[in-house]
């Protein structure tokens, strides 16, 4: 077998895809002999085959592992299982691997160890810790390899009795770690190893507290001396890799420890704070030298210092480390033995003195580093996203504004006290130098105004006034950054800034920025970030301003908003449509009459990306805006619903269908009680005839969703509507929900039926009588006999409810009289 494997392994390296494929055809098939994996382990061992087969089979090995070595695998795939004298050849052939001079093999070899020990340890492999641990006592290699198992398979799901072996690895870990013997790839190995072993103590901390109690103690004193010892050691020069990263392993075992084992984790606080904030000081200057400052004498010296290249070749960064910092100020901020370290009560609370000097390392660290700047200018999708609350990239200046956000709920008003004497300080540095015409000026400028607008809220709340001399903020920070066109990025944040505290300005000040707002959206050979930023300030001007201030710019921001929307992507729309939906409500007259250019933009996004769910979702706010408006109903109507109806009668998508039957929620949702003259006869057939022929489960969810509406807005209608049949408006939707409710229906497409036949019977209770109303309790009650999930159960309480409340007596006995064919009456079912 071992032939026909080589061969197949082979062929699974050649160049030809054709050959690739058979040869892996070829591997599938081998691999239902319960031998394979040992003819693999084979294959490993001999030395005569090249590094790259050996590698090749051990790898597959590992893949063998996850889908023929246990049942119990989540990736387990039908076929043979093999029998405990081929795994125990398997196992220590591969565990023999970890000492191979080839330093691909043994880790190739470690990944399947770790594989197989989820598997089989400790019941079919007992002496493997043991195994491990005296591995970890040999060279360098050795322990990496075995240190590189422990890795993968160390975790907070090990039963509590293997507490007592990771109480005898953490010694070694801390002796790797401690040793300038080994390699800095094994030494952080060691500390990435111990972070998972606090996880499994933290996982046993209550159920083995006794334990834990007498071990931790004492490995936490001798591991945090270390571990405090590395973070202090400062940077020089080049060649800090190794450094950087052992700071880094450190600073995430120390945040792991804190949440995991706070209780005793608790003394070393005021150590690893004074530890992490003299390391904050120190990398300033070389952090802004080497990442946010320009044309700096000292640029390269500061790159040298703190960029690095892995051993893949990658370049890394002192970013992770800094990171790891401020997550952990963040966790031990609120804790009661800190407190005193952020504020005084002398006599309100206020903040001390480190506390502003931490928000002035944080707002300098929190600057726009110039891989921001361009990477924003290749794309501006991505400083959008960047600029998005929910931004999705992890950096130093997200990880600064979640540090200021988490210590806002903690001490919003030191916070804003600090951040606005902290923000003063740093303006008056950048209008020093923009006098001294220092281009790096701006950069401060923006930096400044972002933290405040981090921590908006507890600013507005306690009263920008209060925090910091507004009038002098914008003299010498705002007005300047808002006039700089040199520098888009810093321009833009002044139109944000100005509208996170719009509440707080002086109404020239104010009316002047929603001018400029205006003036800039609609400005074509501005910088889009500045147009962008604008586009962010009309938003919150709308939603912050009194409407006598917006209403003379109103046309002009919705006419601006309409020439950006449709150039932008799908990924950076969201932010002019909900501008656009924010205007709506100024002076509803006005809008009325720019109905026109209102509904060929909203409409014509939803066209162009009728999948998008944020998209769909802020367009059916302007839909429902829209049919709310007196002025503007009857146009938007005329202009909506034919593009709607189009899209769910004939859209062969069930995504569009369903998408369109939403925003026809939206627009009902708008419109008065009763509805309009015609709606419901132009929409509810058609509505009904789309709902009757899918098996789509999303558009049913959006019907279920519409017809409540419908039958919430225009009930007398749809009972009085009748087919060419005969047949009432009323009797369709219960036909409707037969079908959702019968019983080999997916209970997930009639997730939302159960507030549909709530409504029903609250709004049409005088015309569903007698047999549709038997018919509707019929169908909902049997079905429920045969529910399987609670969530399906409880969404139907509501129609029970409403039926008791309305008609007690009837329903009572309807429900008794029921036979739910499992030998129980409808009220046993309810009940």
């Amino acid at each position: 077998m071992e032939q026909q494997l080589f061969e197949a392994l082979q062929g699974t390296l050649s160049a030809d895809a054709g050959i690739r494929h058979q040869s892996e055809q070829t591997l599938k098939q081998l691999e239902l002999n319960t031998r394979f994996s040992l003819a693999a382990a084979n294959v490993a061992l001999t030395d005569a085959v090249e590094a790259s087969m050996r590698q090749a089979a051990v790898i597959q090995i590992r893949r063998y592992v996850g889908r023929h070595w246990s049942i119990g695998s989540a990736k387990y795939e039908a076929g043979p299982i093999p029998d405990q004298e081929v795994k125990a050849q398997v196992r220590r052939k591969v565990f023999s691997l970890l000492t191979s001079p080839d330093r691909k093999l043994r880790m190739a070899a470690a990944a399947t160890v770790a594989s197989m020990a989820q598997f089989d340890w400790p019941d079919e492999w007992p002496q493997l810790f043991s195994q491990l641990v005296n591995l970890v006592q040999g060279n360098d290699d050795h322990a990496l390899a075995a240190l590189s198992v422990f890795s993968e398979w160390v975790n907070g799901d090990m039963a509590e009795q293997q507490l007592e072996q990771i109480s005898v690895l953490i010694p070694e870990l801390m002796r790797i770690f401690s040793s300038s013997d080994y390699s800095a790839a094994t030494r952080v190995l060691a500390v990435r190893v111990f972070s998972d072993c606090i996880d499994v103590i933290a996982s046993m901390s209550i159920a083995k507290r006794e334990f834990v109690d007498a071990h931790v103690p004492p490995i936490l004193c001798q591991w945090m001396e270390i571990a405090l010892q590395v973070i202090r050691q400062p940077l020089s020069g080049d060649s800090n890799g190794p450094v950087i990263s052992l700071k880094t392993e450190c600073i995430k075992a120390i945040v792991k420890a804190t949440m995991g084992i706070p209780r005793h984790l608790g003394p070393y606080a005021p150590a690893v704070l004074e530890a992490v904030w003299d390391q904050l000081k120190a990398l300033q200057d070389p952090y802004l030298y080497a990442f946010v400052y320009q044309n700096s004498a000292h640029s390269e010296e500061a790159t040298n210092m703190l960029v690095y290249c892995e051993d893949d070749g990658d370049a890394n960064t002192i970013d992770s480390f800094l990171c790891g910092i401020f997550e952990w100020i963040s966790r031990v901020a609120d804790s009661k033995a800190m407190r005193n370290v952020f504020v005084i009560k002398a006599p309100s609370v206020e903040p001390t003195s480190f506390f502003v000097d931490l928000v002035n390392v944080l707002i300098c660290y929190g600057q726009i580093t110039t891989e921001m700047i361009e990477d924003w200018t290749d794309d501006m999708d991505l400083f959008v996203a960047d600029e998005d609350e929910e931004g999705y990239r992890f950096n130093v200046r997200v990880a600064v504004q979640e540090l200021l956000q988490s210590l806002e709920e903690t001490f919003a008003r030191p916070l804003a006290l600090a951040v606005g004497q902290v923000a003063q300080t740093r303006s008056q540095l950048a209008s020093r130098w923009r006098d001294e015409q220092n281009d790096n000026w701006w950069l401060v400028s923006e930096a400044a105004l972002w933290g405040i607008g981090c921590i908006s809220s507890s600013v507005t709340a306690l009263g920008a006034k209060g925090t910091f001399d507004l009038s002098k903020l914008f003299d010498i920070n705002v007005w300047p950054l808002a006039q700089a066109s040199e520098f888009p990025f810093g321009q833009g944040r002044a139109f944000i800034f100005a509208s996170h505290l719009s509440a707080e300005l002086p109404t020239e000040i104010a009316t002047a920025f929603v001018r400029a707002s205006a003036n800039a959206v609609a400005d074509t050979q501005l910088h889009p970030a500045v147009r962008l930023s604008a586009v962010r300030a009309i938003a919150n001007f709308c939603r912050s301003l009194p409407g006598d201030l917006i209403k003379p710019q109103q046309e002009r921001f919705i006419n601006g908003l309409a020439s950006i929307i449709p150039r932008l992507s799908e990924d950076s729309a969201h932010i002019a449509l909900e501008a656009l939906h924010a205007t709506l409500r100024v002076d509803q007259g006005l809008t009325a009459s720019l109905e026109p250019v209102i509904s060929e933009v909203a409409m014509g996004v939803w066209q162009k990306y009728p999948g998008d769910v944020l998209l769909t979702s802020i367009v059916i706010d302007i839909v429902e805006d829209m049919a709310s408006n007196s002025h503007a109903r009857e146009a938007f109507s005329l202009r909506a619903l034919p593009v709607i109806g189009s899209a769910i009668t004939q859209a062969t998508d069930g995504m569009v269908v369903s998408s369109g039957i939403d925003l026809l929620s939206g627009l009902i949702k708008g419109v008065p009680s009763p509805m309009p003259n015609g709606y419901t006869e132009a929409i509810f057939p058609s509505l009904m005839r789309v709902l009757a022929s899918s098996n789509d489960s999303e558009v049913l969810q959006s019907g279920q969703t519409c017809l409540k509406y419908f039958v919430q807005k225009d009930a007398e209608r749809i009972a009085q509507w009748h087919d060419e049949n005969g047949q009432s408006g009323l009797a369709h939707i219960v036909q409707f929900v037969a079908v959702l409710l019968s019983p080999n229906a997916s209970e997930s497409a009639a997730l939302f039926v159960g507030d549909l036949i709530a409504k029903i019977v609250q709004k049409c209770g005088s015309y569903i009588t007698g047999d549709n109303f038997a018919k509707l309790v019929r169908i909902v009650t049997i079905r429920l006999s045969t529910a399987h999930t609670s969530s399906f159960c409880a969404a139907n309480i509501p129609f029970y409810a409403q039926l008791i409340v309305r008609h007690p007596a009837e329903t009572v006995a309807l429900l008794n009289s029921i036979d739910c064919g499992d030998g129980r009456s409808g009220l046993e079912v309810v009940l």
